[in-house]
């Protein structure tokens, strides 16, 4: 998790290299909320097409989906409450995000990018 230090990471102090906890709290609980909508949106395209002739075993599986939607529905709102107790003054060194294969998303939590509306777009490699 987050080191107790701010030379590991974490610290109080506002310096360019530094992101707020709060704010960096916030932008993954639009992560969380945007994957979750992309979770159901797939739930409900594979109901669609398990609706066509598909055994009820493989039906039952696929109700793992709307789980999956409903668990990171629930972990954002925990972020999004968590973010308003945060301390404003606590600071998390950029570089724990250099690690996030995904660029865009790296960018977003940084925040480079300006909002989270095209993270649905595929990321080619």
């Amino acid at each position: 998790m987050f080191a107790q230090t701010q030379t590991d990471g974490l610290g109080s102090g506002d310096a360019s290299n530094e992101i707020s906890l709060r704010t960096l709290i916030v932008r993954v609980a639009q992560e969380v909320e945007l994957n979750s909508i992309l979770a159901s949106d797939f739930h409900d395209v594979i109901s669609d097409l398990a609706a066509k002739n598909m055994s009820s075993d493989v039906i039952e599986r696929l109700q793992s989906l709307d789980l999956i939607s409903q668990t990171l529905v629930e972990i954002g709102l925990f972020l999004d409450r968590l973010s308003t107790v945060c301390p404003s003054d606590v600071f998390v060194a950029e570089n724990l995000l250099n690690n996030i294969k995904l660029a865009a998303l790296r960018d977003r939590l940084q925040g480079k990018a300006p909002d989270v509306a095209g993270a649905a777009d595929p990321e080619l490699w």
